[in-house]
């Protein structure tokens, strides 16, 4: 109703029908029918005053699945909607004002009158196919005030592994195990170390550079433009004719002889610990992937140091260097990328390993920065954790569980103490299935590289 006598009446559908629903439909049918006028819209509904006092927003806060007590089989969401986003719509000044029920109202007993004409003899109105157009109103599902078996299901069905056991990492994973395994006799879990490149005390550069080695997203192996947008095929192949790649440029060769600045790296290493024999102190014995020992220089120190006297002595010591000794070699290596990517880029410059000896022995004689200094967590005893040094095949599913949803971390504190309902021993074996499955896929394969190496060393 209003004082140009526009008069209109229907008939709702497509909803569980109350009062409070019929009030919020005449709401909708005036704004939809005034877009850009100023109007004041008068209502004996304290529910719909409510609504527009801060329930509407808070139910889309809630993601519009906690119904008002007013609604007894839920709230008509559609209808709900309409009427935010044709309140955040409006161009015309709009008003609410409180009218008394069931009064002396002339107006308010005449819509009263509408309302029931409405009811039998209308035109029909679906509030279930009312639609809001994209942008107005955040539709987003949200997690509060959601049952703690939907949380469960939720949590697990949008589970993400950590990125170094996806199967990008596979193939590196089963490299890296058998490079350390045939070269220092100790089969690690690469999941454990693929992640702590991050952590190491190397330059920040070099640890992209390995990550992208790692997952196979380096870019060696393709034509690279310099300027003046020469074509040139360094970054696919070394002047020695061989493929060029990650290891080929720390190792050397015919073309590039590093023996001056290996002898350099030797030297700065040996002023740390005089003694040697130990092969995690000699860079120039670790093969054909010379940074894979990197990621455990500690796991592997801890396994594979031979039981000789004065073995905790010495391993104390390394302990102490081993971060300095991290940023020695990441140096040198990092020099070595560098100097490469830049001849390749370059056209003037030209690498000459024998020329960068005292470039690269200033470079070497730099103090690891303060920020990449870590305070090892240990035990009471001043003893790392098993995470820090694992042995041969660390417990690949060992985590906190702290660390997970509450939800999840409850059940299985709760799996573990052997206080589980019948439902909650349910969602226990759904958070189980999937990480026992990939853990037996993966240790089976991890057994055969086992056996394969165990075979190599009898043979």
């Amino acid at each position: 109703m209003s004082e140009l006598q526009f008069r209109d009446a229907v008939s709702l559908t497509g909803a569980t029908l109350s009062n409070n629903v019929a009030e919020v439909a005449a709401v909708v049918l005036c704004l939809l029918a005034w877009r850009d006028a100023h109007i004041i819209i008068h209502t004996d509904s304290t529910f719909v005053l409510g609504l527009l006092g801060g329930g509407l927003l808070a139910l889309e806060r809630d993601g519009w699945g906690d119904a008002p007590r007013h609604f007894s089989r839920g709230p008509p969401t559609p209808l709900l909607k309409t009427l935010l986003y044709l309140l955040r719509d409006r161009t015309g000044r709009l008003r609410f004002e409180k009218a008394k029920a069931h009064g002396d109202d002339i107006m308010n007993n005449l819509a009263d009158a509408l309302a029931n004409e409405g009811r039998v003899k209308g035109r029909q109105l679906d509030i279930g196919s009312l639609t809001v157009p994209d942008g107005w109103v955040d539709t987003a599902p949200v997690l509060c005030h959601q049952p703690l078996d939907y949380l469960t299901k939720l949590v697990v069905r949008a589970r993400v592994g950590a990125p170094a056991k996806t199967l990008k990492f596979e193939a590196f994973s089963d490299r890296w195990m058998v490079t350390l395994g045939l070269m220092f006799g100790v089969v690690l879990d690469p999941g454990n170390y693929i992640g702590k490149v991050w952590r190491l005390a190397i330059p920040e550069g070099l640890k992209e550079v390995l990550w992208k080695e790692m997952n196979g997203a380096q870019v060696l192996g393709h034509r690279y433009y310099g300027r003046g947008h020469v074509k040139s095929d360094m970054g696919r192949s070394c002047l020695c004719g061989a493929e060029m790649s990650l290891g080929h440029i720390l190792l050397g060769c015919s073309a590039y002889e590093l023996l001056p600045l290996m002898t350099s790296l030797l030297t700065i290493l040996g002023a740390l610990h005089p003694f040697s024999g130990f092969k995690t102190l000699s860079p120039d014995s670790w093969g054909t992937s010379p940074w894979f020992p990197l990621l455990a220089l500690g796991a592997l120190e801890e396994a594979a140091y031979p039981i000789v006297k004065g073995r905790k002595g010495i391993l104390k010591n390394l302990k102490k260097t081993r971060q300095q000794r991290e940023w020695i070699i990441g140096n040198y290596y990092w020099a070595l990328w560098k100097w490469r990517m830049k001849e390749i880029h370059d056209a003037g410059f030209k690498f000459i390993p024998a020329n960068c000896v005292t470039s690269l022995l200033t470079t070497l004689s730099t103090p690891v920065p303060a920020h990449m200094l870590q305070r090892p967590v240990t035990d009471g005893d001043g003893n790392e954790p098993p995470g820090e040094c694992a042995g041969p095949m660390a417990a690949p599913l060992a985590g906190d569980l702290g660390r997970l949803p509450p939800p999840v971390s409850h059940i299985l504190r709760q799996g573990a103490k052997g206080q589980l309902s019948a439902k909650g021993k349910q969602i226990l074996r759904a958070i189980q299935a999937p990480v026992m499955n990939e853990h037996s896929r993966r240790l089976s394969r991890r057994e055969a590289i086992l056996r394969a190496l165990t075979d190599d060393a009898y043979a």
